[in-house]
């Protein structure tokens, strides 16, 4: 089983992209969290998960898929102002919240080279122009 470390991620800044660390915050069985504090208000912080599901039940009836998720979550602060006739400064608030979830759905007979394969497709897919484009600006291939 790996350690848990810290997981250092690049955004897309301009004109210098950030790193962004992110630090464990929890470990469970087969689940791990980490978390980039850099927003310093815990409902701020982006939010990186992995999660293994594995097969259940007998081999004739049961689901014999192993399910891996990776989700992450970057929550966007609410602009709010300190000047308030109270005086006192409003607690933060999210003003939305971007995510995206990734799930692999393997088959329990998969074998290491088909994994390598789907994950070395996914990485080059994430890359693409066409991937880019769909996220970017909502376009759609057709």
């Amino acid at each position: 089983m790996a350690a848990i470390a810290n997981v250092v991620i690049s955004d897309f800044a301009t004109p210098t992209p950030v790193a962004h660390t992110f630090s464990p915050s929890k470990t469970v069985s087969d689940f791990a969290q980490w978390e980039d504090r850099a927003a310093g208000v815990y409902i701020g912080f982006n939010k990186l998960t992995l999660q293994l599901s594995r097969p259940t039940g007998n081999s004739k009836i049961g689901n014999r898929n192993l399910r891996l998720l990776v989700k992450l979550e970057t929550p966007k602060m609410e602009v709010i102002s300190n000047s308030t006739i109270s005086g006192i400064a409003p607690a933060p608030t999210v003003s939305y919240r971007p995510v995206v979830e990734c799930i692999f759905t393997l088959p329990e007979r998969c074998n290491l080279q088909d994994r390598k394969d789907m994950s070395a497709l996914l990485k080059n897919f994430l890359n693409s122009a066409t991937f880019s484009n769909f996220v970017e600006n909502y376009e759609v291939p057709f």
